[in-house]
């Protein structure tokens, strides 16, 4: 089990699309399209905030949430991106860089949902107090 973020492989994947991204946003053409450039500055963040902000959940299902919110915004960047190589203020070497990077990110983050919402964990290891979920057949009755 995982005790920081950064032990996760899925968070080394994260980093390397974070960086990507960014190299981007030092385009000038792109720079020059302040809103545009601010929206995928604002969405990559958005991944790693979120990765961060989910690994501190005391379920894995609340993790799962922050985790899907952080696959919205991998495809918002991405889609983000495409927008700006079809106004041409990025080139095809770059828009490809990040599809490469994001199209499996996102997966990878499909699965590890997935992976999440299926273990049922309600004590990730880290919490001292975490929600239990009511036991099948110990219902109390009066």
């Amino acid at each position: 089990m995982a005790h920081k973020l950064e032990e996760l492989p899925i968070h080394e994947e994260v980093r390397k699309f974070w960086a990507a991204v960014h190299a981007i946003l030092e385009t000038p053409a792109l720079r020059r399209n302040r809103k545009l450039c601010e929206q995928i500055e604002t969405a990559n963040d958005s991944i790693d905030a979120n990765m961060k902000e989910g690994f501190e959940q005391p379920t894995d299902v609340a993790f799962a949430k922050f985790v899907f919110v952080a696959k919205g915004s991998t495809e918002e960047v991405i889609a983000r991106t495409q927008q700006a190589h079809r106004k041409h203020l990025i080139s095809d070497d770059q828009l490809a860089s990040i599809v490469q990077l994001g199209v499996p990110l996102g997966k990878m983050m499909g699965g590890f949902i997935k992976y999440l919402n299926a273990t049922g964990f309600t004590d990730r290891g880290r919490h001292s107090v975490a929600p239990k979920p009511p036991r099948p057949g110990n219902s109390r009755r009066r």
